[in-house]
């Protein structure tokens, strides 16, 4: 067997079956974390410990086979690496953030496997496997200081009946739907899919491995990590659809794996980031069929988008653009493959259809609840911004409101009076949460000023990158022979569709919260698509490279030195 066979063996595994390895590799650090620092056993540190000089090994090995160096030399880096590794067990046993380590000590893992690796022939493959890799220890860390009742959206607490816990507690335990209207208990209007899930997860966590229930609870943080990196897997065999490479596909997988909504989407237990996996894969088979139109890319489209909408119904826009583009199909090839498209069609329908709409047509018959119930909220909240103009709340862009990077939200004193003010104006309340969860502020962070200088950093860069992305999209979507017809209308489309729908959720339900960027998280692959689109067909792409490289940077520094610092 020559010298690389191992490597490109495991190359086209990776390439074949990334969500496989994936989810292998969340299932590989649930026992060593169960979702908090707090949780790592003793064991842990021992089995990390030795990954790390089993690493440094093969290292030395494979420089000594490829005669980079001699064996002296090869065993002098291996000693040195694994010597480091041992010195600094004292400093990780007396730091208080330990979750930094097992980030360092995920990228020098990933570092290591690459140099191993056979990189004159596999430069791309690898390259995409460490920034998709970095990312990936980045939102472990993440999940590792952020318990599942901190930086959550709508879950309550376990033991309650309301809530995505009191949900997921329902199913865990009763073993069936709820036989009431669902109206009656918040957070349960919601199709039961994710909470099936979690509630199975927890069933054997607890009951067959014997973990004990906080844990095991605590461990629903691998299951949304698992999602967490479908969508990057998505996101880089979108970018690989339309054929980047080299710093056309870097900087875009780079923004992505790096971007602040997928780390917080990482740890947050609600349905929000099955639905946007799901979407995102609902994207990968469609362009996959509009190559080729295959039957097993339509049924696995219709999976997706069906699953999508049985774990959130809004999983529902992303049928938006993949409905058009099956009608540019159906009309272009309407004389050729008239009778195929129709059974993919229909085969589309039957499978799609009931997966999606069984619990809404449910509710709808027993309860008479429409199909596309959103749960209101009381207009005595103090998020309240109803009494303001609509067209006022979207226009204004006054100077103050970015005087403070993060979310605004009014507060009431103990004498009654209402201090600051609630973020009102759509688009700047999206850029604020896109890269800060709402509960972000200053105080959550450690102690020292690199955190706010960071987040400074961190939003400005990030709104650069939006409005760079925005434009990049504008030029894609205009310019002709950049992409096929098809293809820009789907991209347009789905952008569009995300947009309108934020901007209707933003007017119908005049309240902050409706306003937080996690409704929109797949307008972050859009926009990198786009750059990444932009780099390939500029004529000096060199230079694009360069500037859009060093925002990229900028931007990925910034976001880990923020969450890493948080409390």
């Amino acid at each position: 067997m020559r010298k690389s066979a191992a490597t490109e063996l495991i190359v086209k595994s990776l390439s074949k079956h990334p969500y496989l390895w994936a989810f292998a590799l969340c299932l590989l650090t649930d026992p060593l974390f169960l979702g908090a620092v707090e949780n790592i056993p003793t064991a842990a540190i021992a089995v990390e410990l030795l990954m790390v000089l089993t690493a440094a090994g093969l290292l030395g090995v494979r420089r000594a086979k490829e005669k980079k160096l001699s064996a002296a030399k090869a065993c002098s880096v291996t000693v040195s690496l694994s010597a480091l590794a041992v010195l600094t067990l004292p400093l990780y046993i007396a730091s208080d953030n330990k979750a930094v380590w097992h980030f360092i000590g995920g990228i020098v893992l990933i570092t290591i496997l690459c140099l191993c690796a056979d990189r004159s022939r596999f430069k791309r493959q690898l390259s995409s496997l460490f920034i998709i890799g970095t990312g990936f220890a980045l939102k472990l860390c993440y999940v590792l200081i952020t318990p599942i009742y901190i930086r959550q959206h709508d879950v309550d607490h376990f033991g309650g009946e309301i809530g995505h816990c009191g949900y997921i507690d329902y199913l865990l335990y009763n073993h069936k739907l709820p036989d009431f209207d669902i109206r009656e208990r918040w957070q349960f209007c919601h199709p039961p899919l994710h909470h099936a899930i979690s509630a199975v997860w927890i069933y054997i966590n607890d009951s067959i491995f014997g973990v004990e229930t906080d844990h095991a609870r605590e461990s629903l943080q691998t299951l949304t990590l698992f999602y967490s990196m479908c969508i990057i897997i998505s996101a880089y065999r979108i970018l690989r659809h339309f054929r980047l490479r080299g710093r056309a596909l870097y900087i875009p997988l780079l923004i992505v794996s790096f971007h602040p909504a997928f780390i917080l989407l990482s740890g947050s237990i609600n349905n929000d980031v099955l639905s946007v996996a799901f979407m995102m894969g609902a994207v990968v088979t469609a362009l996959r069929w509009y190559r080729h139109q295959r039957l097993w890319d339509i049924v696995k489209t219709a999976l997706c988008i069906g699953l999508g909408m049985m774990t959130k119904v809004s999983a529902a826009a992303v049928a938006v653009p993949i409905g058009l583009l099956f009608l540019i199909v159906f009309i272009k090839k309407i004389k050729t493959d008239l009778k195929k498209l129709i059974v993919q069609f229909a085969v589309f329908a039957l499978i799609c259809f009931p997966l999606g709409l069984w619990f809404g047509i449910r509710n709808n018959i027993k309860w008479d609840m429409p199909l596309t119930y959103v749960q209101p909220m009381s207009e005595e909240a103090l998020q309240y911004i109803g009494d303001m103009d609509f067209s006022d709340r979207v226009t204004d862009f006054s100077p103050e409101l970015f005087s403070d990077v993060y979310q605004q939200w009014a507060e009431r004193n103990e004498d009654g009076t209402v201090t600051g003010y609630n973020e009102y104006n759509p688009l700047i309340s999206a850029l604020k949460t896109s890269v800060f969860e709402e509960s972000i502020h200053e105080d959550k962070f450690r102690e020292g000023h690199t955190p706010i200088i960071a987040s400074k950093i961190l939003f400005w860069s990030g709104a650069a990158l939006a409005a760079a992305a925005f434009i990049a999209m504008l030029y894609v979507c205009i310019r002709p022979k950049i992409i096929r017809p098809a293809e820009r209308v789907f991209i347009g489309s789905f952008y569009v569709t995300l947009m309108f729908g934020f901007y209707k959720l933003a007017y119908d339900n005049p309240f902050t919260c409706s306003m937080n960027f996690r409704y929109i998280t797949p307008t972050v692959v859009i926009g990198s698509l786009s750059i990444g689109l932009l780099i390939k067909t500029l004529r000096r792409r060199k230079l694009a490279g360069q500037v859009f490289g060093l925002m990229s940077i900028v931007f990925a520094l910034s976001t880990a030195a923020v969450y890493m610092s948080l409390k």
